[in-house]
């Protein structure tokens, strides 16, 4: 694989893409359900006034450009060229990276509730890398 395959990639895809999953982030983990079992199973203690530091916010979707950069670079790669072959691939990344990276997190974090934990948190990252190819495959 060449470098120049970076060229090949629809920047304006990528950052739709990573803005897209940073908020569906927000309104996942913002939902009463999952915020109060995430913080559970996580043994996270928020208290009600508490603010979170800006930098989380940045870094994450930081986090979320280089991902959908990955995903895009796959996209190029194996020729996606639809929305549903985008979101396939989307969803073979999260399940290969995403789910098991949450699986092993949740096996050596030492979180109260890892089960929890790895659900919560791998099937957000795999439903949002689904998210992202799907919109990179929509720029094809």
């Amino acid at each position: 694989m060449s470098m120049t395959l970076l060229a090949d990639i629809n920047w304006l895809a990528v950052l739709i893409a990573a803005a897209a999953w940073f908020v569906f982030g927000a309104a996942w983990y913002m939902a009463p359900p999952i915020a109060r079992r995430w913080q559970q199973a996580g043994g996270i203690d928020v208290p009600e006034d508490a603010s979170p530091d800006p930098k989380v916010f940045v870094l994450t979707f930081v986090a979320y450009v280089v991902a959908a950069t990955v995903t895009a670079a796959l996209a190029v790669s194996t020729a996606v060229s639809s929305t549903v072959e985008g979101a396939a691939l989307g969803l073979l990344v999260g399940v290969g990276y995403a789910l098991t990276a949450a699986a092993v997190s949740a096996i050596y974090d030492q979180k109260p509730d890892p089960i929890g934990w790895f659900w919560i948190n791998g099937v957000f990252n795999t439903l949002g890398l689904t998210l992202v190819g799907a919109i990179i495959g929509a720029f094809s």
